[in-house]
């Protein structure tokens, strides 16, 4: 790797912090630029690492468990492996690595340590996909002032400042869309999502629903689908070349009290459903709003996790990007109005450009 590559510091502790970079990741190298991927949770100890499986079931199973997490997140620091953090520094000043995304503010005080011993100006860019301060940011008080942050959705500007995805195909028309709403609950399957569900099918919505574990699947009715990520994977694990990938997604389809589970080719597929959907339905998390720009989706947001997603919530709707489910409801679920809020996510997305393209393609025009 050389001082022109792009290194993505992303986290699996949270998607809205993996999944952006794995886009960015793969849209630089389908142009040709270098980039890499580091996962935080590579260099925690491991008994540590072990214990997130069982963290992400408690906030499943209980949103004010999960509400409570937020407000104690601290620095994870003394999570670390200390040899693990020092071979990671050591290989990136032995290969000039000098240009970072990064994506979670939890590895600022690695960076801090590789700012010291860099032996070339480093251009390191903060990525706020969030209109607030996320907790990983918000516990770096102190140091993120001193870097570049890319806040892509500022609150003194109502416009957003771009969006991320794997290329820069063109949102599908509503017309042609299938008209079908997608529910999810984000990478831990957090918040009010479920509940939505029989109100929406009594109203004749078809319904793609994201579930955090199999058991949520119900009886087929023909109608209703199912999809979620393969159990056995975790981000912070790599392929057989050693590198991180999208998770494989799964439909899943009960029939007669029997699961199956389908995979689905690639997270290709999975895209094409956001791609296809006439509505996205979540808590209001930073990837999410990425998604709804990126892909000309309406955002039907739910109750918001934490401070940042509260923030975030008032931003899209402001912008016109988004209703509240409670005023959704309120407009007796107006498909009309979810087409109006399509159109004015495309007249915004005309404006802007990918992350990608905007920011390395004046360095290398063999960028784009």
């Amino acid at each position: 790797m050389n001082s022109s590559s792009i290194t993505m510091l992303a986290s699996g502790n949270s998607l809205g912090a993996y999944i952006p970079a794995m886009h960015l990741y793969t849209y630089l190298q389908d142009r040709g630029v270098r980039a890499a991927v580091h996962v935080l949770e590579n260099l925690y100890h491991e008994e540590i690492r072990r214990k997130i499986p069982s963290t992400k079931k408690a906030f499943h199973a209980d949103f004010s468990v999960a509400l409570m997490g937020h407000k104690l997140a601290k620095p994870v620091e003394s999570s670390l492996n200390e040899e693990e953090v020092q071979r990671l520094l050591d290989a990136w000043n032995r290969d000039g690595v000098s240009r970072f995304a990064v994506f979670t503010g939890f590895w600022l005080p690695i960076l801090e340590r590789y700012k010291i011993i860099a032996r070339e100006p480093l251009d390191i860019r903060l990525i706020r996909l969030d209109a607030w301060d996320t907790p990983s940011f918000k516990v770096h008080k102190s140091l993120y002032p001193g870097y570049h942050n890319v806040w892509f959705y500022e609150p003194s500007k109502w416009s957003p400042g771009g969006y991320i995805a794997s290329d820069e195909t063109e949102p599908l028309p509503y017309a042609q869309r299938a008209g079908r709403i997608l529910i999810h609950g984000g990478g831990w399957g957090i918040g009010t999502y479920a509940g939505t569900i029989p109100k929406l099918r009594e109203l004749g919505y078809p319904l793609d629903v994201i579930v955090y574990d199999p058991s949520e699947v119900e009886e087929d009715d023909g109608v209703t689908r199912y999809f979620g990520t393969d159990a056995a994977w975790d981000p912070w694990s790599r392929d057989e070349q050693g590198r991180h990938t999208f998770p494989p997604m799964v439909r899943y389809l009960r029939e007669g009290g029997v699961l199956q589970d389908i995979p689905l080719r690639d997270y290709a597929a999975y895209t094409d459903l956001m791609r296809n959907c006439a509505a996205i339905i979540s808590k209001p998390g930073g990837a999410t709003l990425n998604d709804s720009l990126s892909y000309g989706i309406p955002f039907v947001m739910l109750e918001p996790f934490g401070e940042h997603e509260l923030h975030n919530s008032s931003y899209w709707e402001s912008c016109g990007f988004g209703i509240r489910f409670a005023e959704w409801a309120a407009q007796d679920f107006s498909k009309q109005h979810l087409e109006r809020i399509h159109t004015r996510l495309l007249e915004e997305r005309s404006k802007i450009n990918h992350f990608g393209r905007k920011t390395y393609a004046a360095e290398n025009s063999s960028y784009v």
